[in-house]
């Protein structure tokens, strides 16, 4: 009887596992990266005038592959960089490599062709090598570090060169320290010195405050000094964003601008948002606080956003008030 139990009690387990794979807007929104969780499934169908990835998981919960797919069709384009992210497990560590459409092993942004993962003792893994034809990468990062806390949730980390110098992360912060919430979901990014006290990183802010839903998507963003007030973060002139009106995808229409102050900026208040039927971003256009057409600090009223048939951006087109194109 109990060999009854067991057997049935696997075959249960691994049709949810087998349940996991198919077709996904987002890949994998599990930021603590103990596993991957993708969000918001999609149909073949559906897949067919849109994008989305296919992930592929094995009996044991892992993730095998993600594959990206553009109105149908296989596509370079993946967030990884390319069509397909395969996973290879072993003992002690696992390893990432990319594959083109044609199925030939490529490399990714920075030149790296494969990641190795090592784990602890738990299976998470606690440091990340980029490698370029079997070497460490020499330029940006060739390795990560990260600390994970009793959830085993990442708690810090820090990113090296190959000659083992820190490089601090996109926000400036030499070491990053992280805080989730019971979804593991991101709550911050927060720049800590060695002595444990909250410091300004290398723009001017000391910590980032996120929010996301249910399905990984952003709906806010907050920057933060070491006192804890609204920072104005200086490439994005905004010290906090929201975003509201989310379709079934998870894409906003409209995106909120704040000061320092939390209240809507004194030029660009909001942004409209429109998308093509494929779901990529199709436009943005700028209204300030009494919902007249306004120019953000570069003088764009609007932007329309480019893609090739594969998928791939191509960058944007920008209007002035009176509609003309910005050279």
């Amino acid at each position: 009887m109990k060999k009854i139990i067991l057997l049935i009690t696997c075959l249960s387990i691994q049709l949810i596992y087998a349940q996991q794979s198919g077709y996904y807007m987002n890949w994998n929104i599990d930021h603590t990266e103990r596993s991957v969780k993708p969000s918001i499934k999609i149909s073949e169908d559906e897949l067919q005038n849109m994008y989305g990835y296919y992930v592929e998981f094995d009996n044991h919960d892992r993730l095998q592959s993600v594959k990206f797919f553009f109105e149908g069709k296989k596509s370079n384009h993946g967030n990884y960089g390319t069509h397909e992210l395969e996973r290879f497990y072993f003992d002690d560590h696992f390893i990432e490599k990319y594959k083109n459409t044609k199925g030939e092993y490529v490399s990714i942004s920075g030149g790296i062709d494969e990641r190795k993962y090592l784990l602890n003792t738990y299976g998470y893994w606690i440091k990340k090598e980029n490698y370029s034809k079997g070497d460490l990468v020499t330029e940006g990062v060739a390795y990560s570090k990260v600390t994970r806390n009793i959830n085993n949730e990442l708690a810090t980390e820090i990113q090296f060169s190959v000659t083992n110098d820190t490089i601090p992360d996109g926000n400036g912060f030499p070491i990053v320290n992280f805080a989730y919430d019971q979804n593991g979901l991101t709550l911050y990014r927060q720049n800590l010195n060695k002595n444990g006290k909250v410091v300004n990183g290398g723009h001017g802010y000391a910590a980032v405050i996120f929010q996301f839903n249910q399905d990984g998507m952003f709906f806010e963003e907050q920057f933060l000094d070491e006192k804890g007030n609204l920072f104005l973060h200086p490439r994005f002139d905004l010290a906090k964003i929201n975003w509201r009106a989310f379709n079934k995808y998870g894409k906003p229409a409209r995106i909120y601008y704040m000061n320092v102050l939390g209240y809507p900026h004194e030029q660009r208040a909001y942004g409209k948002i429109t998308y093509r039927p494929n779901m990529t971003r199709e436009s943005i256009t700028y209204y300030n606080r009494i919902g007249e057409k306004t120019v953000d600090r570069n003088g764009i009223a609007k932007s329309v956003y480019n893609y090739n048939a594969d998928g791939k951006f191509l960058g944007r087109t920008n209007y002035n008030l009176n509609g003309e194109k910005i050279k």
